[in-house]
């Protein structure tokens, strides 16, 4: 199985000329009289059901359909080629090789996910190359404010995110779908695995933590289940594999801080997962709160946020002491009625509002309500009156950002953005 790495374009080249077709997504923008190539997917997948679509718009066009894989090789290498009607001039690409990335299930990178793993080839699009323009799509497909919102519809059927980056010209997508998990429930004293795959022959699985690993044979597709005598462990690994090659994986660290939650994953009783957050305790990713604050203590909580969404994301706990002590939200209180309150809070002081979930965790009988800031890799301002300010966060501690901090966190912001 691919690892992480490169991968020469003439290999990714050959290996799309060998095959007969393969489903090809293809964004073009017009330049003097030309359609030019800004944007290729290929799915290597023969399963994958295919609706060819095309939309075409007087600046652009959108093309989806199944294509000789000589033909498209011949794109990924700069050769123009006449598909469906159209003359593409493409690029040559500005690298000799690609970034190679192995997945496993249900990662979202991009702006996709599959319940597989999956291998990705992405080629970067040169610097200089033409960018489409931003007025209105309107034409012979759905109509759009302009062409980066149209291209996500395309791709993603996914509204379009300013702060996400596009900069890819192509991207090749290997579904591997050998062994993978398309479920996983963790109870208080038992792992459950649900395992399926094409070619489970030989395989294993393995629980492993810090003290020790189990490992138990797979001998097709089921359910395996691991006891947890003492609870599912901090750090603890699952793996599917055969001998060395690992097939689909899962890591249970303290659950990833502001990162979307991993629809297989199922956690039968919500307290082990909360007692896995608070395990390492107030630091540089988690902050605490009694009660829904007010005042003084309210701006403390909102810059906080504001620091986790310029830096690598966080969770704010809400029902819990700083002593680490969970005591739930007031029981008079009206659950829903705090989200909400929470939700204006961020929406009219944060700029620009930063991405994130609420949800009410139960624990012991008790609720504690999370917010879970993810990073979008741009800075957030929490607004005070006029004045805009920048914060981070170093340990425990929320403090304003110095100047470098600052200009470091812009300068790192996409210029360009990704579908």
């Amino acid at each position: 199985m691919v690892n992480d790495g490169l991968m020469e374009t003439a290999a990714l080249m050959a290996m799309l000329g060998e095959r007969a077709t393969v489903n090809v997504r293809l964004a073009l923008v017009a330049y003097e009289q030309q359609w030019q190539l800004h944007h290729g997917q290929v799915t290597l997948d023969d399963y994958a059901p295919l609706v060819e679509r095309a939309w075409r718009y007087s600046a652009a066009t959108f093309l989806e359909l199944c294509l000789p894989g000589p033909v498209v090789a011949a794109l990924l290498g700069g050769d123009d080629q006449d598909v469906h009607g159209v003359r593409v001039v493409s690029p040559s690409p500005p690298f000799s090789s690609a970034s190679t990335s192995r997945l496993r299930g249900q990662e979202e990178w991009g702006r996709m996910t599959t319940p597989w793993p999956r291998t990705e080839w992405t080629i970067s699009r040169d610097a200089n190359a033409i960018q489409p323009g931003h007025g209105l799509l309107v034409g012979d497909g759905p109509s759009f404010l302009n062409f980066d919102q149209a291209l996500s519809a395309f791709l993603h059927q996914r509204p379009h995110e300013s702060t996400a980056d596009r900069s890819d010209l192509w991207r090749i997508v290997l579904p591997q779908r050998t062994g993978w998990f398309p479920r996983i429930t963790i109870g208080p004293d038992l792992l459950t695995a649900d395992v399926d795959g094409e070619a489970l022959d030989d395989a294993v699985l393995e629980l492993s933590w810090a003290a020790g690993n189990q490992s138990q044979p797979v001998d097709g597709a089921g359910t395996y289940r691991f006891p947890l005598p003492q609870g599912l462990a901090p750090d603890s690994l699952l793996m599917l594999r055969r001998k060395d090659q690992s097939l689909d994986w899962r890591h249970f660290p303290a659950p990833a801080y502001g990162r979307t939650r991993d629809a297989s994953v199922v956690w039968e009783q919500p307290g082990p997962e909360l007692d896995l957050l608070l395990a390492n305790g107030e630091g540089k990713h988690l902050e605490c709160k009694r009660e829904v604050p007010e005042s003084e203590s309210r701006k403390k909580m909102l810059k906080t946020i504001a620091a986790f969404a310029s830096q690598d994301g966080g969770t704010i706990l809400i029902g819990v002491q700083d002593d680490l002590q969970v005591v739930g939200l007031p029981e008079e209180s009206n659950v829903d009625k705090q989200v909400l309150q929470v939700v204006g809070m961020i929406r009219d002081s944060l700029e620009p509002v930063p991405s994130y979930e609420t949800r009410v965790i139960d624990h012991d009988g008790m609720k504690v309500l999370a917010i879970e800031i993810s990073s979008r890799g741009q800075m957030h301002a929490y607004r005070n009156g006029q004045r805009l300010e920048f914060y981070v966060r170093v340990g425990p501690n929320t403090v304003l950002a110095r100047h470098h901090e600052i200009a470091a966190g812009f300068q790192q912001a996409p210029t360009v953005t990704r579908f």
